[in-house]
């Protein structure tokens, strides 16, 4: 008998079950006939994949994620990111000891009608579980330690902006940020939700885009690495905790690295969390990142900047509404406006 410990989720969820059958005939496809399934669990966490926790009999435990179906909830930049992943886990090399390995990929949808693939596990816990439970200076530690791993993964430069796995590729990077800003709009407007702030963002966007224009090479981005996307292991006495593992890289893309959402999130944590913990870890950041130590500051970045926080608000109001998150919604509303108002002050 399988022990199967899935999470309960409602009927219209973007994440739907995995039936156990179909996980059995996974395994078999992936390892064998002659391999037993002996138990599945589903990890929490994320908002997009289901992902199990798979144990076979005379094997290490492994991983399975299942993407979601295609069809109209997902938002443009939702579209096959598994296979987006696999594209870009060649450019990922520089962090490739942090990498779960890829055991096996099936896309042919014939078991079932969704990409998936089994990876190695990895041990460790995951930093925001764990969060709370560290001293300041551990914490100061792992935010150094990201900025380190965000620094090595940006430092990669590729050929074109965008998601060239995707058939989504630019020769400037301003095409790269109109074509995010008109999809996005189009997402919101199927939603049935207000996208008259985001319209405003794309108009000044277009009115400079010299400034988005003095970006000239693309690099890779992450577009997903925070704490919740990576596990850390505990020091003994006297040692700091390390990153062990960054997962879940399949919304990597190119582009400017001010607009990887890693920047967005060290700008809403460094200026609204209540945590002094989470406040200092944004600073801390910046000093293993860059050089200079600091966010960017000069009116070129900051207007550039701004337009990506603005995106990405947008981005982040399409997955608050599916939730549903209204009152969040709302507040995505006041934010673009901040935004808004802000570039006018510096243009």
């Amino acid at each position: 008998m399988v022990e199967y410990t899935m999470i309960e989720r409602e009927a219209g969820a973007l994440q739907q079950p995995v039936p156990l059958e179909q996980i059995e005939a996974m395994c078999q496809r992936a390892f064998g006939k002659g391999r037993a399934l002996l138990s599945v669990k589903e990890l929490g966490g994320g908002g997009h994949n289901n992902t199990y926790r798979v144990q076979l009999a005379d094997m290490e435990p492994v991983i399975l994620r299942v993407s979601p179906e295609r069809g109209p909830r997902l938002a443009h930049y939702e579209v096959d990111l598994m296979r987006n992943e696999q594209y870009a886990q060649p450019f990922l090399a520089p962090i490739a000891p942090l990498l779960p390995k890829t055991l096996m990929i099936d896309f042919t949808h014939q078991l079932l009608g969704r990409d998936y693939i089994f990876q190695t596990f990895m041990p460790g816990e995951l930093w925001s579980d764990i969060e709370n439970e560290l001293a300041m200076e551990e914490d100061l530690d792992l935010y150094r330690q990201m900025g380190e791993i965000a620094r090595l993964i940006h430092d990669v430069e590729g050929e074109t902006f965008g998601q060239p796995a995707r058939g989504h590729t630019f020769d400037s990077w301003s095409a790269q940020v109109f074509h995010t800003l008109e999809h996005t709009i189009k997402d919101i407007e199927a939603a049935r939700l207000d996208a008259s702030d985001m319209r405003a963002l794309l108009t000044l966007a277009r009115d400079h885009q010299y400034l988005l224009d003095e970006v000239r090479r693309p690099h890779l981005l992450h577009g997903d690495l925070w704490t919740f996307n990576l596990l850390v292991r505990r020091g003994g006495e006297k040692q700091p905790p390390t990153i062990s593992a960054v997962l879940d890289s399949d919304r990597c893309w190119w582009g400017d690295p001010l607009a990887d959402w890693t920047m967005f999130l060290l700008r809403i944590k460094g200026t609204e969390s209540l945590d002094p913990k989470v406040v200092a870890g944004t600073r801390a950041f910046w000093q293993t990142y860059s050089d200079q130590g600091v966010e960017p500051s000069d009116s070129s970045s900051q207007f550039r900047l701004h337009v990506y926080y603005g995106m990405s608000f947008g981005a982040a109001r399409l997955e608050l509404h599916r939730r549903p998150d209204h009152d969040r919604v709302r507040q995505t509303y006041l934010r673009l406006q901040e935004i808004l108002e802000f570039l006018h002050t510096i243009i």
